[in-house]
């Protein structure tokens, strides 16, 4: 693999001069955060802000700092120059592909930010993904309470990951038509477990007959969950093996014989 390297020089450049043009390509500016570093801030122990060239309007993205700008801001005002390292790059994908990589090890991102930053750096799988939720309708957010929410973006990977992209797709459809708009049917336990059970029995079942079963016993998808959680400490298997097996089954009470769903055996 070709080893990429970053020309840049160090340039001492005023804070209102500064600003995080492209907003997903770094992490949501956290005003606390500035003034905590603002509260004991220390020029020799930071190192120069990460910026792109300027734009029309003489502003240069910032790529990695956002926070020291602030502080310094707060505490001397917009004039003050800031020592900033100019990337030669103008394009707001590769600046998130760099800011990914500068904090790579550092302070631990939030995996909704990292995700979605991913996705502006147009990483192949994290942008697969992202097309596929929103073909589904719903959309990746970190406010998981609203209608259509996906929050578990670790799910979503290794779901992706496991299986691939139908299993995905069919999860997420699967859980529309059990739970609908509720963020709750899109939980990472629900997805994983979920798509486990597709991938095995996916061209078996009839989803009239899994709603109508889950539904009938399960008035949410929380106390589904606590359910699949209880036959996770019986049966020492993990979440998603748990829950695998207990839509397994509730589909196959009730059910003829030829239509129960039979794991394979295996030696």
């Amino acid at each position: 693999m070709k080893k990429e390297t970053l020309e840049y020089g160090i340039e001492f450049i005023p804070c209102k001069h500064l600003s995080v043009i492209w907003r997903k390509s770094q992490r949501p500016y956290n005003e606390a955060w500035a003034k905590k570093i603002a509260e004991d801030f220390d020029p020799d122990k930071y190192e120069p802000i990460s910026v792109t060239k300027p734009n029309g309007a003489g502003i240069y993205h910032i790529v990695e700092g956002q926070h020291r700008k602030g502080a310094v801001e707060m505490l001397w005002g917009p004039e003050t120059q800031i020592a900033c390292r100019v990337i030669a790059e103008a394009d707001p994908s590769r600046a998130a592909e760099i800011w990914l990589g500068i904090n790579k090890g550092r302070k631990q991102i939030r995996p909704i930010v990292e995700f979605m930053v991913a996705v502006e750096a147009a990483r192949e799988m994290e942008v697969a993904i992202n097309k596929i939720v929103r073909r589904a309708e719903y959309h990746i957010t970190e406010n998981t309470k609203s209608d259509n929410a996906i929050g578990a973006v670790g799910a979503l990977r290794k779901v992706y990951t496991n299986y691939g992209e139908l299993t995905l797709r069919k999860t997420l459809d699967t859980c529309r038509y059990l739970w609908g708009t509720d963020p709750g049917g899109v939980s990472g336990y629900i997805l994983t477990g979920m798509s486990m059970f597709l991938n095995e029995f996916g061209s078996y079942i009839e989803l009239s007959h899994l709603r109508k079963v889950i539904q009938g016993q399960y008035t949410s998808p929380r106390k589904f969950i606590d359910a699949a959680r209880v036959e996770s400490e019986k049966s020492s298997e993990t979440m998603d093996v748990a829950m695998s097996e207990l839509l397994r089954m509730k589909y196959n009470k009730g059910q003829r014989d030829h239509k129960k769903l039979k794991r394979k055996l295996t030696n």
